[in-house]
This record gives C-alpha cells, structure tokens and sequence, in this order.
C-alpha cells in the first residue's frame, strides 16, 4: 500500500490524571494501526506498572533493556527498543517502562534538566520513528511532565464518569501551568480529548455524554450539559468517542490489538478519527 510520504516527526503524549481512562488501550491501538499503514512508530511506556506487558505480549524486562536506562546519566543513544506484533506489523517498536521506573523516580531529581531528560534524550539521539506515542501513567509528575517536554501533541482520554469529567478542568489547567513554568517553546499542542471506554448501556455514560443507546443525540439533555461540548468550549477538540468491548480484555489477554484479534469488530473503527488526524500531522 502506498503512503503518503512522513515529512516530520510528532511525539504523542497521551495523558489523563484519571486512572482506567484508556491509556494504554489507546496508545498501543494507534501504534497498530497507525504502523499498519507503513509509518514508523515508537511506542515508550512511562508507567512503571508496566501493562505493556499484558498489551504487547511482551515479558517483564529488565533494568538495563527498559526506559530506566534510557533515563540514566551515562545513556548513550543505545535504545532498547523491541519489536511488537512481528507476525502482523513491522515498523511498531517500543521501549518498555515497569517497575525499574519507580527508582527512576528519585534520580530524576537529582538533575538539573530533571523534567527535560526524555526530550534531552530525544533530540541527542533521534530516534527513526515518523511517530513517538508516550503513554503516561495517572500521576501526572513526575513521568507526565517528562512526557509533556519532550511530545509536540498531547491527547487526552477521557471516560464519561463524574469523577473523570470532574478532572477536565484540573487536566487542562495542570497542562497550561506545567508549558508556562517549563517555558516550553515551541508549546506543545492539545490535540483533543477523546471520551474512551463508553458503553452506552451505561446510564452514567448516556447521561454525560447525552445519548442515548444507539449514540443518538438525547432531546432530554442540553447540548450544553454534555461532555463533548464542556470540552469544545475550552477550545479543544473532542474526538468521537471509542466504545468499550469485552473484546479488548480479551485481545489484550492475547497480547493483541484488536485490530489483529478481531479484525472484523467494528469497535477497530472507533480509532480512525485519531489515525486520520495523526497522519496528517505526520505528513503535513
């Protein structure tokens, strides 16, 4: 298949101060799908509880082979990157996170660019990846700002429950503070926030969202009540939503997108918005 040629590279960070949003089903399904295509995708786990493990069918790493050494003082350009869906893919890779992380943690702050490191990283050894996704864990320092230095794009997953969308604000106001104190220029850009593991058999989710359960818009709930529109009128984008599916538990026990593990599930369908406007960033 032929592709639009890569003219930069984009560094994703995806982000949330809510734990469960979706943040590594969503990283790992556009690192599949976005690969798919034939771009480059490196996928690096800042979380040290390490579900890349369980998304990528990968086993525990050590230390030495995980994002830990890339943080070190002494790293040298040497990533240790591994190959992900091998059978199906070829230009995925990633560096894992886990529990080396954790001791990451107290010498990150022993340095003078403490919350520059992965950036610093970044730019004196590029990586040849056309895109870089950070997935991030839910406490968003010291790894989200890490993250948020070194990506040029940052997107949000968010899942419709009250104390989620009760973050929104805090989220946005953590990332604008975070740009101004580390005078990030150029400043990173939101690409959007996405409402992720939605299931419209929820009444919560329904009532949030302001739908119904086939995804109609519901006449019963201002437009103004609903998620998608607090969001928008913070001048953000908001992603179509992506469904949940006992399908993904299911292909993550597989070590599998789902994509791969069920490629005829219409759920695959709900990345798209985010896969087209990626691209066109890669590309642009």
């Amino acid at each position: 298949m032929k592709i639009k040629p890569a003219r930069r590279q984009i560094r994703l960070a995806i982000c949330s101060n809510a734990g469960g949003s979706g943040k590594t089903t969503l990283a790992t399904h556009l690192a599949y799908a976005i690969g798919k295509r034939g771009y480059k995708v490196t996928l690096i786990e800042l979380d040290h509880n390490g579900s890349l493990c369980i998304f990528g069918g990968l086993p525990p790493t050590p230390p030495e082979k995980s994002l830990a050494a890339v943080l070190k003082k002494d790293f040298q350009g040497n990533y240790p990157l591994i190959p992900l869906w091998t059978e199906h893919v070829s230009t995925v890779t990633a560096i894992q996170g886990g529990g080396a992380l954790e001791e990451s943690y107290a010498e990150l702050y022993a340095y003078d660019r403490r919350h520059y490191t992965l950036q610093d990283r970044l730019e004196d050894y590029p990586l040849d990846s056309d895109l870089i996704i950070m997935d991030t864990p839910a406490s968003l320092e010291p790894m989200g700002l890490l993250a948020l230095a070194a990506c040029t794009h940052v997107l949000a997953p968010i899942k419709p429950e009250w104390k989620d969308s009760g973050s929104l604000a805090s989220l946005v106001d953590w990332y604008y503070t975070k740009v101004r104190e580390l005078r990030l220029k150029p400043r990173p850009q939101i690409l959007g926030f996405v409402p992720s593991r939605v299931d419209l058999q929820e009444g919560t989710h329904r009532d949030i969202l302001g739908l119904d359960k086939k995804g109609n818009q519901r006449q019963d709930i201002a437009l103004e009540q609903t998620l998608s529109y607090q969001i928008q009128a913070l001048d953000i984008h908001c992603f179509p939503q992506i469904r949940e599916s006992s399908y993904y538990l299911r292909a993550s026990g597989a070590g599998l997108p789902l994509h791969v593990y069920r490629p005829s599930c219409p759920f695959t369908q709900d990345f798209e918005p985010i896969v087209k406007q990626t691209i066109e960033l890669i590309t642009a």
